[in-house]
């Protein structure tokens, strides 16, 4: 994830009401959408040499970090397009932005100094922004994730449905600045989205609060049979690993230190870190394959191995081998979801793999690749797509994402969490209890 989708991703909606699914006539949408913005120009202005050196660095950074450099159609021709336009600093922000597009990837982009100015002054005006994140494809814009905590989570809506309506404002011929305007507003305010279900193509409408939504922290509860129950939100850093291990340490205790097994939940983590990603994943392997082949410039590069159990490091402090031993001999399912992507993915697809975790849910999302960074001209940012990885069955889960071993999907009407019911189920069967399901789950 990007340091701009960082950004925005912190703040998202709590739900307020459900209007429900709705088959009858198609949505109306006829309220009147918010001004386009102007299109961008370049000034006109003598060029400077120096603008084009700035152009031309970024220019070879591309050309040379981009991770399969056969996918930059007609790069040469971009090395030196934009050098009689390149007289001021807006002039030079732009034909970065241009170039980033140019890579034909969605990952690849650059967010001038000016959108980070009003992303600042978004959040300190107060406004929420909300919790879907939105990408267009095709005639719709459809809903890629959604985030742990916002008004989504736990209702109708679904990854891979289409909005086609906001606050009844039709959508599919506005730009993406356009839809950012109604998807935010102030505390307390309604947002009216209406989609087309990607099941069934049924059309349906959901009511959201604007609220803001807290810092995502790990959960864990034990339940019946000494199951314990663990929500990993993020890889956004090794602090996460710690707050896992610990929680694990407290819930242990809880049980006796008798744990029979794991229900380890992914859904809704939009990834973060790659070696954080690799480093939760070796808390449940034994030195096993956790990325088999990674492709960086064009080339292969070594796998990816899990750590050793007494070599574990996360924030500066070791994670007790003997509980990662624990950890490794747990019975352990999985639950994924389509907003569980990027870093997440990567410790799906290892445990799945290695055949260390049942993967129950919905297919995710499908971004198996990361990126590196880069600051831009007066406080811009470049992020490119800098490698892809495969999983160690050597599966590419790129725009496909990773398929559950058990396919569990929410029905639109689902009032309880039958993903982690059946979870609990598989894993009571496995060792020999009878059902429960999860309190207050």
């Amino acid at each position: 994830m990007n340091k701009f989708t960082r950004l925005t991703a912190c703040l998202a909606l709590v739900v307020c009401f459900f209007a429900g699914a709705a088959n009858g006539e198609p949505a109306t949408c006829t309220a009147q959408p918010p001004p386009a913005p102007a299109a961008p120009s370049f000034s006109g202005a003598a060029p400077s040499d120096g603008y084009q050196i700035m152009y031309h660095s970024m220019w070879e950074f591309i050309r040379d970090q981009y991770y399969d450099p056969t996918r930059l159609k007609d790069w040469q021709t971009l090395e030196h397009a934009y050098d009689d336009k390149l007289g001021t600093i807006d002039d030079i922000q732009l034909a970065l932005k241009y170039l980033a597009e140019a890579t034909g990837d969605k990952w690849t982009n650059y967010i001038t100094a000016k959108e980070m100015r009003d992303q600042a002054a978004i959040q300190k005006q107060g406004l929420v922004l909300g919790g879907l994140m939105l990408y267009r494809r095709g005639a719709h814009y459809q809903l890629d994730v959604i985030h742990y905590g916002s008004a989504a989570y736990g209702t109708a809506l679904r990854e891979r449905d289409s909005v086609i309506c906001l606050n009844e404002v039709a959508i599919d011929a506005l730009s993406r600045e356009q839809v950012d305007i109604l998807l935010r507003g102030h505390s307390g305010d309604t947002l009216l989205v209406t989609a087309l279900s990607a099941v069934d193509g049924s059309q349906y409408e959901v009511s959201l609060t604007l609220a803001p939504v807290p810092t995502p922290v790990v959960e864990g509860r034990l339940l019946p049979g000494n199951i314990i129950y663990m929500r990993m939100p993020s890889f956004a850093g090794e602090a996460y690993i710690s707050q896992f291990v610990d929680k694990f340490v407290e819930l242990s205790a809880q049980a006796g230190g008798e744990v029979k097994g794991m229900v380890l939940d992914l859904r809704n983590n939009l990834g973060g870190e790659l070696p954080a990603a690799t480093k939760f994943s070796s808390l449940f392997l034994d030195e096993s394959q956790i990325v088999t082949q990674s492709l960086v410039r064009g080339k292969p590069v070594n796998q990816i191995m899990g750590e050793k159990a007494d070599q574990i490091v996360a924030k500066g402090k070791a994670i007790d081998a003997d509980t990662v031993k624990v950890l490794r001999k747990l019975p352990l399912v999985v639950l994924a979801n389509g907003s569980s992507a990027s870093a997440a993915e990567i410790t799906l697809g290892a445990l799945k793999d290695n055949h260390r975790g049942i993967v129950f849910g919905v297919t995710s999302f499908g971004k198996g690749v990361g990126y590196k960074s880069r600051p831009g001209p007066i406080g811009g940012l470049m992020s490119l797509t800098a490698l892809k990885y495969l999983t160690p069955a050597g599966n590419d889960v790129h725009e496909h994402g990773i398929d559950p071993d058990v396919s569990v999907l929410m029905p639109q009407d689902q009032t309880t969490d039958i993903q982690l019911d059946a979870a609990i189920a598989r894993l009571n069967k496995e060792l020999g209890h009878t059902h429960n399901k999860a309190l207050g789950g």
